[in-house]
């Protein structure tokens, strides 16, 4: 049953990753289909409180894109990388974690890699170098954000044990940024040489981007944009402001027993609310919200986790006995279940996906909460198999060839900075953890 079901479970990723979109979606419920039909097997519970946090958020980002705040955004990125050239390997990563922390999804890094790769070689610098480590730096921007669906899944799981939204943020923002930084400081040591370009290659010419000053927008346009880029983070600083404070938080009893508002439906009201007051304050047209570049991107995102975690996640509860031997008996040490974390995120090509499918296994060994807090930077595996959108993006950005994927599939040009940047960033969040932070 193992075998078989981790073929499908393969077959199905596979199949989504070559057709990309909203297939995962439609992949995933005949994979669980599937497993009902040859094993007689339970599925698992649909990730809705994740999808719901995930649509709230989009919600906002659209909002924000039709307001001309991630255009704002983007400009100041790019007037940044622009006005120190030669620092972009430091630079293009810390912008791109910034926008993506900002923004609550890696997605929005597609703005910014045309920049990254058009100014490396206009000074000669090899494209692959700060393209590979911006686009690891988006995912690890993505995990540290407060509004993000990863960070929404894992609250779900460690709220219960008395680690707060403020807790997780203490170790994973420091942490993803120390991992982001070593590995820059690291990469900048190799060589950073054009490579010489084949004929075809050369021939191939990538459209400029006309670097834009954001002073020079319309006044009113840039008010706006402004606007509700302040209202967007106002938002996002209230959900980490009610989440520290216990008596902040709505409760109600039920049965004698006090329940608080969950963090999944906190982090979906607030962001809904920015979202509406946004469009409200000014005018914005709802048409024009989900006409965005940002949500449409995300929406199809949405719905390939949605096929992703509930495939991955019916997979793991049916084979439960056998995964909880396979790690007694090779990975016993609790540190070492985020090298499960890392290599189940390979496979499933999501992060929320993996803490989805893969936590309830950790509790269910009794590791301890801080522990999976501290592997849980081990979910950015996604870069190992080189189908990730981003991943993909970048390889046709850079048209000097550089930033490419090897005739062995692993040795492509994001497994060095993403490698490093993971291994540092777990160490680091390990060690905040031995501090007693947690």
């Amino acid at each position: 049953m193992f075998l078989v079901g981790l073929g499908i479970l393969l077959l199905a990723l596979f199949l989504g990753s070559r057709l990309q979109g909203m297939s995962m979606s439609m992949i995933g419920s005949l994979g669980i289909l599937s497993y009902m039909l040859l094993f007689n097997a339970v599925p698992a519970d649909p990730p809705f409180p994740v999808i719901l946090c995930i649509a709230a958020v989009l919600t906002a980002v659209g909002t924000v894109e039709a307001a001309g705040g991630l255009h704002y955004l983007v400009q100041l990125a790019e007037s940044c990388i622009r006005k120190y050239p030669q620092r972009i390997l430091y630079i293009s990563p810390a912008v791109t974690y910034v926008i993506t922390f900002l923004g609550g999804t890696n997605h929005i890094a597609y703005s910014i890699l045309p920049v990254i790769a058009e100014v490396s070689k206009e000074i000669g610098i090899r494209p692959e170098r700060p393209l590979s480590l911006s686009v690891i730096a988006a995912m690890h921007g993505a995990l540290a954000s407060p509004i993000s669906a990863i960070m929404a899944t894992l609250t779900g799981f460690l709220t219960g044990y008395g680690i707060d939204m403020v807790t997780i943020c203490k170790i994973l923002i420091p942490s993803t940024m120390g991992g982001i930084g070593i590995a820059a400081c690291l990469i900048s040591q190799l060589s950073s040489k054009m490579p010489a370009m084949p004929a075809a290659v050369e021939n191939k010419t990538a459209a400029p981007t006309t670097p834009v000053n954001p002073s020079s927008l319309a006044c009113s346009n840039r008010k706006m944009a402004q606007g509700s880029i302040l209202l967007f983070v106002l938002g996002s600083l209230s959900i980490l402001f009610i989440s520290s404070f216990k008596t902040l938080r709505p409760t109600w009893e039920v049965n004698a027993i006090q329940l608080p508002l969950s963090d999944e439906v906190l982090l979906s009201l607030m962001m809904l609310s920015t979202a509406c007051l946004i469009m409200l304050i000014y005018r914005i047209s709802p048409k024009s919200i989900i006409q965005g570049k940002a949500f449409m991107t995300g929406v199809q995102g949405m719905f390939s986790l949605l096929g992703t975690a509930w495939l991955s996640s019916t997979f793991v509860k049916c084979n439960q006995e056998v995964l909880l031997r396979f790690v007694e008996r090779y990975l016993s040490e609790p540190w070492q279940f985020s090298i499960m974390l890392l290599l189940m995120s390979a496979l499933m090509g999501s992060s929320a996906a993996t803490i989805k499918a893969l936590f309830p296994l950790g509790l269910l060994l009794q590791i301890p909460p801080k522990i999976l807090l501290a592997s849980v930077i081990a979910v950015n595996g996604i870069f190992i198999i080189p189908i990730y959108p981003t991943i993909l993006a970048a390889i046709q950005l850079d048209t000097t060839g550089s930033t490419r994927i090897g005739r062995f599939l692993f040795n492509h040009s994001f497994m060095l900075p993403g490698c490093i940047t993971v291994v540092a960033a777990v160490c680091i969040a390990f060690a905040l953890v031995a501090t007693g932070i947690v």
